[in-house]
């Protein structure tokens, strides 16, 4: 009988986010803390159909920041002592891309002038030959170690084959993992795909036996369908190291990208596009759902499209909520309040409408973990742009018990996986022990 409760340590980034003191429960307003500034809009478009900015550029994510400091592409960073690498002020020495040595990464200063000073360019954090970015080195580690990446020549994944397909299925109890934005931190820069960092999330559900995956959305960021199918591939290729099913849910960047996109008819870019064929082809619409029947009862997964906002998912939401199940589980990619997409205020009233509430709320899109509410859990930090240089890499595993009761774990990424925060909810969603 596997031991999927190991004993295991809290990672220091994990220690170091508790001390901050981050608010974790919802404000009067019922919004999850804390807040960040958004796009109030979608963004422009120029005359080829593709997103711009007020300058005509490519338009910058809505990044969630603290007050560690951001660059000019929204993305924290560690304050440089000598040279931000903003635009205009920054000479580079070498290549982009080529600041990647021990010496160029750790000596304060953005040397390719990508707007990423040392171990927060992805060029020396996620590169094995470099040397100086792990936790000893001074500095906030904002990637997984290049350690943590499972080498080509591991042995097999241990992993059950699974009785759940992409219209559900059959367990004895649940053991199903969570995970969210793993998109580039810049626009169509598909070099930079966080795949280390997916490759390390993948191989902890397989080391928590996960038999299925829920995806809170945000898999690419990109604008035409070149860019698109590429990070796509590159995410079904990680994913085929684990063989479960990979239940995807809609994010803004699977519209166009700001958080108030909507793409209601599923063919207004080549993002729903690309989405909608190659993650969600089962389905007829962007938004699904889905049944799992345990020991305990059947549990009903609904996964929501915030970002493909209509009346016809209104109605939708509203059956697939009505439908009695011992377990109801919803993803919806924006957290309440924080940034919302069109169809957020909707999804919220409906299940706060629902009788007997629902068991657990997943959500992603602020690139962090966090225990948002009694039975809410945001799951974005699976390889995204971290929200907080205090942050973690990680992602959620979900364990039904034997006595019915769902046990919630946060994983910072790493061999083994580390647990950084655990929870236990009820069936009816209420916290107990």
């Amino acid at each position: 009988m596997r031991n999927h409760r190991r004993t295991s340590c809290v990672s220091l980034l994990a220690l170091c986010a508790a001390a901050v003191g981050v608010a974790c429960a919802p404000s009067s307003s019922g919004a999850f803390g804390p807040q960040s500034s958004e796009d109030a809009a979608a963004p422009s478009v120029d005359a080829g159909g593709t997103p711009a900015d007020d300058a005509g550029s490519a338009s910058v994510d809505d990044m969630v920041t603290d007050d560690l400091g951001v660059d000019d592409a929204g993305i924290p960073v560690q304050p440089a002592p000598r040279d931000a690498g903003r635009p205009g002020s920054c000479v580079a020495s070498v290549a982009r891309g080529a600041e990647a040595t021990d010496a160029l990464c750790s000596n304060g200063v953005d040397d390719d002038c990508n707007g990423y000073v040392d171990c927060n360019d992805y060029h020396c954090s996620r590169n094995a030959a470099v040397h100086v970015c792990g936790s000893d080195a001074g500095a906030p580690v904002v990637d997984v170690p290049a350690a943590d990446v499972p080498a080509a020549d591991a042995p097999p994944l241990d992993v059950p084959a699974g009785s759940v397909g992409p219209h559900g299925g059959t367990v004895d109890l649940l053991h199903f993992g969570v995970f969210g934005d793993m998109r580039p931190p810049n626009d169509n820069d598909t070099a930079m795909w966080p795949t280390s960092v997916v490759d390390s999330v993948i191989a902890g559900f397989a080391a928590e036996h996960a038999e299925f995956v829920i995806g809170t959305g945000d898999y690419m960021f990109a604008n035409n369908a070149t860019t698109v199918n590429a990070q796509i591939s590159m995410l079904l290729q990680a994913e085929a190291a684990l063989p479960v099913h990979f239940f995807h849910g809609m994010g803004n960047h699977e519209c166009i990208g700001a958080s108030t996109s909507n793409c209601p008819n599923g063919n207004e870019y080549a993002n729903p596009v690309g989405f909608h064929t190659r993650l969600a082809a089962a389905y007829p619409n962007l938004y699904y759902d889905f049944t799992v029947a345990t020991r305990n009862g059947d549990a009903h997964f609904i996964l929501t499209a915030p970002n493909a906002w209509n009346a016809a998912q209104q109605t939708w939401l509203d059956a697939a909520l009505a439908r009695p199940a011992t377990y109801t589980v919803v993803a919806a990619h924006e957290p309440p309040g924080n940034r919302e997409a069109v169809g957020s205020p909707f999804i919220e009233a409906s299940i706060a409408a629902r009788r007997g509430g629902v068991t657990l709320r997943l959500y992603g899109h602020t690139h962090e973990y966090r225990h948002a509410a009694a039975n809410a859990v945001i799951s974005g930090n699976a390889g995204a742009p971290l929200a907080s240089t205090s942050g973690s890499y990680g992602f959620v595993m979900v364990d039904q018990r034997a006595d019915g009761n769902l046990v919630v774990t946060a994983y910072d990424v790493g061999r083994p996986p580390m647990v950084a925060d655990s929870f236990v909810v009820t069936p009816a969603g209420t916290l107990t022990r």
